[in-house]
């Protein structure tokens, strides 16, 4: 496995004092407008997508522009614009760029299952539309109820295993598997985590490591929340290639504090 950290402009030379092997920046909208230092890096390139643009959820999934979500041909272009920021970027890393991308599928209430199926229909168009053999689309698993701006949503697609599989064997994607992310919707859909990772482990391109509890509990330090690391960190290991970063909640403050002791907590499954 391939250690990681994920970063904003403004703190990358903090992170690099982890040595990770990859960095992943966390775009904001605003970042897609800015001049990016012209910096050289030995590590390979990662560019986690805007999930906003001016105060609006970026959808790929979306079924109609609301006054919280973008439209799906909104959504598409602001990752159109994360693809050329992401090129605009590789010639100071190595390797190929890979983007982190939201799927979308949110809605402020219940989705009815026309709507469920339009929204996965509106996916697989956004995906089909944005592949690119310059760059890997990794689409990230999302809890099922997750929190913008203040206010918790409904995420419709894109979290369960099976779901998932069919979804990457249509388009040829591979995913970034989010462990707290997945906790929550097991623990919401009454599933088994371990029986989920095995169902999409030959899909994981990239991981996003944290705990979860309950259904809306994340980004949880490692060891301090449902997780039974004892079980599921032998299968994510399956594939030496993945990438990892932890993804702690305010796990960069404090000179990464919240990084350094999911590190130390996760180092013993790490070095076997």
């Amino acid at each position: 496995m391939k250690f990681g950290m994920k970063c904003r402009f403004n703190d990358v030379q903090e992170m690099l004092k982890f040595n990770p092997q990859v960095l992943e920046f966390h775009f904001s909208d605003k970042d897609l407008d800015v001049q990016i230092p012209d910096t050289k890096y030995e590590q390979e390139l990662m560019v986690h997508a805007p999930e906003y643009l001016d105060y609006k959820l970026v959808d790929l999934g979306s079924i109609g522009e609301t006054n919280q979500i973008l439209s799906r041909e909104q959504s598409v272009e602001v990752i159109r614009r994360t693809i050329k920021k992401t090129m605009e970027m590789t010639k100071n890393f190595k390797g190929k760029p890979s983007i982190v991308i939201h799927p979308g599928g949110y809605s402020m209430n219940p989705a009815s299952k026309e709507e469920v199926k339009q929204m996965n229909d509106n996916l697989k168009k956004s995906v089909m539309e944005l592949k690119n053999a310059d760059v890997d689309l990794y689409l990230e698993n999302l809890p099922p109820f997750p929190w913008f701006f203040g206010g918790q949503y409904i995420c419709n697609v894109f979290l369960d295993a099976q779901e998932i599989k069919e979804f990457c064997d249509e388009t040829g994607i591979k995913i970034t598997f989010d462990t707290s992310h997945s906790m929550l919707y097991c623990n919401h859909a009454g599933k088994n985590i371990a029986d989920e990772i095995k169902i999409i482990q030959p899909y994981i391109a990239h991981l996003h490591i944290a705990d979860g509890e309950g259904v809306d509990g994340e980004g949880l330090q490692i060891a301090e929340g449902d997780i039974d690391w004892d079980v599921i960190m032998p299968l994510l290991k399956e594939n030496p290639d993945i990438t990892f970063v932890p993804e702690i909640w305010k796990g960069h403050e404090k000179n990464g504090q919240g990084f350094k002791i999911a590190m130390e907590r996760l180092e013993k499954y790490l070095k076997n």
